[in-house]
């Protein structure tokens, strides 16, 4: 059911709805449910294969991550507050190009990815990502500052240039490094703040085999 419920989330198509089971779930676990199922053909999976345009993503220490994102809203008026929520990440090197882009809403049909690393004080990357979400374009930035090998933090922001109403952010969000993964636990795990746990890995691999 939950493998489902991901799947139908498409609160991040402009001006579509929440699913009915969607609405069942805690109010913390909403931000994740829009996330889930637009992130997972932001980048494959293992395999070989590499982001979008072929750009190099910095990658994260191997382990569990735990991510905080700040609460925010939408910039359209009446947009409703999204609580802080907080996520834990299983990564791997062969998952990380997805699991680092998964704050990244409506990340689907990517065909650029841009990479940039910064000099100076300070430091980090910039991403920027041009994607399309039925058939509308999506312009996606993320910020990175940090090791990304014991703790990070940075920015998101996601423009809808046919529907400005839903553009997010900044968002502000922080990560991490708890240790290594959990007994049980798998690379492209993430918990939900309600404790549910769904595969990030799983979903991008079946919406890419769906593709072909």
């Amino acid at each position: 059911m939950l493998e489902d419920a991901a799947r139908a989330a498409f609160a991040c198509l402009p001006g579509m709805p929440l699913p009915r089971l969607a609405r069942r779930w805690p109010r913390g676990a909403s931000l994740l449910l829009l996330l889930l199922p637009c992130v997972v053909s932001a980048a494959p999976v293992a395999g070989g294969a590499s982001p979008a345009a072929g750009a190099t993503l910095p990658a994260r220490k191997p382990g569990l991550w735990e991510v905080t994102l700040a609460a925010h809203a939408a910039q359209g008026p009446g947009s409703a507050m999204q609580p802080e929520v907080t996520v834990r990440q299983c990564t791997s090197a062969a998952v990380e190009p997805v699991m680092l882009l998964a704050l990244l809403p409506a990340h689907e049909n990517c065909s650029r990815t841009q990479v940039t690393r910064r000099s100076g004080q300070g430091g980090g990357h910039e991403i920027a990502t041009t994607c399309s979400t039925h058939q509308s374009p999506v312009q996606g930035r993320m910020e990175l500052w940090g090791d990304l090998r014991s703790v990070y933090a940075g920015t998101f922001s996601v423009r809808f240039p046919q529907a400005p109403q839903n553009n997010v952010g900044p968002v502000r969000f922080q990560g991490r490094w708890l240790g290594p993964c959990g007994a049980g636990q798998r690379a492209g795990d993430m918990r939900l703040p309600n404790g549910i746990t769904v595969n990030v890995a799983d979903d991008a691999a079946r919406v890419q085999g769906h593709a072909h």
